[in-house]
This record gives structure tokens, sequence and C-alpha cells, in this order.
């Protein structure tokens, strides 16, 4: 049984939404069974409410062509919800505002690419579900002999994400380039994905560095035509959060994830969004 004492952070934001399923996604993900966690451990008999990002990116959570949230976390917490004998509700917010939302219990649980840092361990508890990393992405047509993060990008132009770990970490790259008398990297930084890949893809750039997750979406598309350059580095574990003391949702969230691995929905989802390689699963 989870405390009921608990910390209001300030920011907290209301309920903005309620995401809506397409018939055929809404009878896959019905419930599987009598739940298997209530009340007082769920705000609401029968249903998982799912704190998601309003402002997240493709593939984890975003609003499709139709202004309907989708993306890797959503289809997995439908799912795990379903494996729980539960409906999936999101309820959504700005990412800063993820956690007073929680703790105002305005939803029993986070999925929204959260990273699993020391800080957050110490106010939420965490089901680690799959990695964040960074990645490089090469032509397909053209991989300008690319290996990965390491001497492979010495002299290439490599366009990275403003403001990411991917630009601090080409930096890096480049100025170990230079300590060992080989040229640096020629960095160019963009804000827009679609486009940094479409300059690899037609030759004014060698790689695109962003992150993993990102790369690996693009690269499920039909019209791209690139490819991963080694495998993601710098990565973290991403997780779903509880309260603090919630031990009968937590330890039924673990449960419900290793049923979807060892059946493998888990595998089937994030191999769609092209996450395979932030697989969580050994």
């Amino acid at each position: 049984m989870f405390k009921t004492a608990f910390f209001v952070g300030a920011g907290v934001v209301a309920l903005l939404a309620t995401g809506c399923s397409s018939p055929d996604s809404a009878e896959a993900n019905a419930p599987s069974g009598p739940p298997k966690v209530a009340p007082p451990a769920l705000q609401e008999a029968g249903t998982l409410k799912v704190c998601a990002a309003n402002d997240g990116a493709p593939p984890s959570v975003f609003f499709d062509e139709n202004g309907e949230l989708t993306g890797s976390e959503v289809e997995l917490a439908e799912a795990l919800a379903a494996q729980m004998g539960l409906t999936a509700q999101f309820v959504q917010a700005g990412f800063p505002a993820l956690i007073p939302t929680l703790q105002a219990r305005q939803c029993d649980v986070i999925m929204a690419a959260l990273y699993i840092k020391p800080e957050r361990e110490a106010i939420v508890d965490f089901v680690p579900y799959l990695y964040s990393g960074t990645g490089i992405a090469v032509s397909k047509d053209d991989p300008a002999d690319i290996t990965g993060m390491d001497e492979s990008l010495c002299g290439k132009k490599v366009m990275v994400a403003v403001g990411t770990t991917a630009e601090a970490l080409a930096q890096e790259q480049s100025d170990t380039c230079l300590t060992e008398g080989k040229p640096s990297l020629d960095i160019n930084r963009n804000s827009k994905a679609d486009v940094s890949i479409q300059q690899v893809q037609n030759g004014q750039m060698d790689a695109y560095m962003d992150a993993a997750e990102t790369l690996g979406y693009y690269e499920t598309k039909t019209a791209a035509q690139i490819q991963a350059a080694g495998k993601p580095f710098g990565t973290i574990k991403i997780g779903a959060a509880t309260l603090k003391g919630n031990d009968e949702l937590h330890d039924a969230i673990a449960e419900s994830l290793s049923a979807l691995q060892a059946d493998g929905t888990y595998e089937s989802i994030i191999d769609q969004w092209g996450q395979g390689d932030l697989s969580i699963q050994e």
C-alpha cells in the first residue's frame, strides 16, 4: 500500500485532454482479464491514467496528422494497461509539469521519455522499459566510411541537433581528432531533423547526430535512405514513474512488462518505431 501523504509541486497543470484510439487499436488493447490492480493504487477503478507529454516528439509521444496522441510509449502504455486488465487514459501535460501532475494524483504513472536520474529516483519509483541515447545517421548509398563515434568522423561534415548531447559529443570528438593530429569535424547545426536527414541523403552532409530514437524513427520511413553508423552511445535508461510507496502499481507494471517481453509484444512495439537498438531486454 502506498503512502497517502505527498507533496504537490508548483506549476501543476490540469487535465488537458484524453487520448483517443482508433477502433482497431482499442480492440487490440482491450483489458486481457480482470483488473490486477485497483484503488487506492489507482485513481479510478479499471483505468490506468498515464501522464504523457503534450510537447513530446517522435517516436516516443507525439501528435499524428489527425491530432491524436501516438508513439511507442503510447502503444506500450496501452499494452501494459491491457496486460493489467485496465484501460489506458492519457493525461497530457508539458514535460516540466509531469512529476508535479503525478504528485497531484491527476495520473497514476508517467510514460514520457523520462530519464532515470538519482534526483528523480528520490521522489518517484521507476520501472525501466527503454534506453535513450545518441546515434549517428549516414547515407545508405554513401556512408562515407563512418563507423560510429570514433576517428572515422575526423574531417567529415557533420550536422548536429542544436542544444543536444549530440552537439557536445561532436565537439569532444572534434577536439580528439585535433589532438591526434587529424582534421577536426566540420560541425553544422540545425534544429529540424527532417531537413538534416535530407541533407545527409543528398550528400550535403556526411552524417547527422541526434537522439538515437529519433534517427531510428526516421530510418523506418519508407522514403528515408539513411542507416545507423555503429550502435547508440551515451545511453541512459528511461522508465515508468509512479508515486513513491505505491508498490502495488509499481510491481504490477514490472510484472506486466515482463509478460509483454516474454510474449514478443514489447519487441514488436519498439521495432515498429525504430527503437530496437534501445531495447531494455537482454
